[in-house]
């Protein structure tokens, strides 16, 4: 969602047109590996090798001439702000500044509980597992902000909320003015990921939230997801987030530009909105 409101405006090209319809960059190159053991959601913060920094053998000229390459088949060159994602970035940025020295970064975070279990799909990786690789991964993050020279960083249940204001917010970092405020949000989900169905719906998180209290139901589950919650409840609220009340959102205090100093704090459900789909 995030990469495609940025990938709109007419200063910024997004990687279009690849062979993997989410056109991420790591699976439309050569130069660093992207294999499954690398990149896999859910695993890859735990990898040591998937962990690249400035120090990386593979920082060399030639490397960034073929990157710049690779991934320049799939951008519009002459547009000002060149726009990749891929969500091992998330432990890599010091190797890709290292690599475009004039690189920006913008992070978003999520609740771990609806990371959690959309992960869950793609292997047999218990939730207390998936919970700690989240919070490895954005502990990587934290560590390397201040190697960074532009990190923003947003909580995408504050982009539900007020996507007009996180998104001036996300381009006045890149030096750009919002092109296109008015951004529709309705209730509901998206049924296609955010392809065809472009409105903003705000009950995505709310899924995963009952599915996660419905999982509770079994005895045995239920101490096993309470357990969970306690464990994390502390590491997690640093990002803003609360296991045992979910929608709630509280000031994060984790060093991270842009969610650290954010204006506001939101609740999940900020404001009403009116369901598009009915007019």
């Amino acid at each position: 969602m995030l990469y495609r409101y940025l990938g709109e405006h007419p200063a910024i090209s997004a990687l279009e047109g690849t062979a993997r319809a989410t056109n991420e960059g790591q699976h439309n190159q050569t130069v660093y590996p992207a294999d499954e053991y690398h990149s896999k959601g859910g695993q890859f913060a735990f990898r040591p090798e998937a962990r690249m920094t400035e120090a990386s053998p593979l920082v060399t000229a030639a490397n960034r001439e073929k990157l710049y390459a690779e991934w320049s088949r799939y951008w519009d060159t002459s547009a000002g702000i060149l726009l990749e994602k891929s969500p091992p970035n998330v432990i890599r940025t010091r190797f890709l500044q290292a690599m475009f020295p004039n690189s920006s970064f913008i992070a978003i975070l999520r609740h771990p509980i609806p990371v959690t279990l959309a992960t869950s799909r793609w292997g047999k990786v218990k939730p207390h597992t998936l919970m700690r690789h989240w919070l490895k991964a954005h502990g990587f993050l934290v560590d390397d902000a201040r190697y960074l020279r532009r990190l923003h960083v947003m909580r995408y249940e504050d982009l539900v909320a007020d996507p007009d204001a996180e998104m001036a917010r996300a381009f006045s970092f890149l030096g750009l003015a919002d092109h296109a405020p008015g951004r529709d949000r309705g209730e509901g989900l998206n049924a296609d990921n955010f392809e065809a169905d472009r409105t903003l719906r705000t009950g995505v998180n709310d899924k995963y939230f009952q599915l996660w209290r419905d999982r509770r139901r079994d005895p045995v589950r239920h101490l096993y997801y309470d357990a969970i919650d306690l464990a994390f409840e502390r590491p997690v609220s640093r990002y803003g987030y609360s296991m045992r009340h979910p929608r709630r959102l509280s000031r994060a205090t984790a060093a991270l530009p842009g969610l650290s100093d954010a204006p506001a704090v939101r609740a999940a459900t900020a404001r009403p909105v009116a369901d598009s789909r009915q007019s």
